[in-house]
């Protein structure tokens, strides 16, 4: 029964997330000055719908996304008429240009929320030394297994990324650090040493502490803000990696929305802010994903919508949405082998 709740949290989450893509791009469409006709979560046959002013809002019965039909942004549309200056293509580039960028922007404005919440009132997982590598300075200046780092030279830390940075890049001078030890606050001071490779290190393996430590204003604000890039960045590296061949890309790389739901309400299953926290950066990396100058993504609009403006020439409106629909057919393709395989891994096959 737990379980059932908790894909049922998952799918709420997940819902959440598309509606903060797609609210972006409604509300500065409305801001605008254009006509939305639909705001839809899911595809397929309604639901649910609800007309509300001239929008019509509805859930659809393929639980894959979501969209928001505004006037004239497919050729296809009927009923539009050519000088109605209300519809998608009669507004300012720039207007556009914004109408499409908001979605992926509110998804990491969304993100950057959570995470300030979860680290003011639940707090971040610290650092725990998990081994010491004996021999080394750690060991030397008394750090024990199971010691939680809370600050080094006066600055708190956090997470594995805040610590190892500090002391890689200590110069080798004496780093005062403090660790929570049971119910005890404790100091010592090591002194790094050099690595063959370069950098210095103190001789410990880290590991994520099961306790969180709540920040204060500023601090949970500052942290909130990096993470959503820090995703981004390491994103970008990996994509990176796939394209230059340094990995080689798997299907097992990749979790349709079946694999991402079970993972959240697997992590929702353990521990409630670790579920909230999975659901936060899956909304970053949908910024981030949407953003990839990639047909029928947003990137791939914002794309045409640059040339637009470089060039000043609009792009032939019928040729732009050719791309666009081979590039859905195509995304629509992997979305279903994705989903076929997650099922079957579910099914034990």
């Amino acid at each position: 029964m737990l379980t059932v709740f908790y894909v049922a949290m998952a799918i709420l989450a997940l819902g959440v997330l598309i509606i903060v893509h797609e609210w972006g791009h409604y509300i500065v469409a409305k801001l605008c000055n254009m006509r939305v006709d639909r705001f839809a979560i899911g595809f397929g046959p309604a639901l649910f719908s609800k007309v509300s002013g001239e929008t019509t809002f509805q859930v659809g019965a393929i639980p894959l996304g979501g969209y928001v039909q505004i006037a004239g942004l497919n050729p296809d549309d009927e009923g539009i008429a050519a000088d109605d200056p209300r519809s998608y293509p009669n507004r300012p580039a720039w207007q556009r240009f914004l109408t499409i960028a908001a979605g992926p922007v509110v998804n990491y404005v969304f993100a950057v929320a959570v995470f300030f919440l979860i680290n003011f009132f639940a707090g971040v997982p610290g650092t725990m030394v998990q081994k010491l590598i004996p021999g080394q300075p750690a060991e030397a200046a008394g750090l024990q297994a199971g010691d939680v780092i809370t600050r080094i030279n006066g600055h708190a830390v956090g997470m594995i990324d805040e610590v190892r940075p500090r002391i890689a890049g200590s110069g080798g001078q004496p780093l005062e650090i403090q660790v929570r030890r049971g119910s005890e606050l404790k100091t010592v001071v090591v002194k790094p040493a050099q690595n063959p490779a370069g950098g210095f290190s103190i001789g410990i393996q880290m590991s994520v502490s099961p306790d969180r430590e709540r920040l204060g204003l500023g601090a949970a604000a500052k942290l909130a803000a990096i993470e959503p890039w820090r995703l981004t960045v390491a994103q970008v590296a990996a994509l990176t990696n796939m394209i230059t061949g340094r990995h080689k890309a798997k299907m097992d790389d990749f979790v349709s929305i079946i694999g991402i739901t079970q993972m959240i309400a697997q992590q929702l299953g353990q521990r409630f802010v670790e579920g909230l926290e999975l659901a936060a950066k899956i909304s970053a990396l949908l910024g981030f994903f949407n953003l990839l100058p990639l047909p029928a993504l947003d990137g791939g609009r914002l794309v045409f919508l640059s040339i637009e403006v470089i060039t000043r020439r609009r792009v032939n409106h019928r040729i732009e949405q050719i791309v666009h629909m081979v590039g859905m057919v195509i995304l629509l393709g992997l979305m279903l082998l994705l989903v076929a395989k997650d099922v079957k891994r579910l099914l034990g096959f």
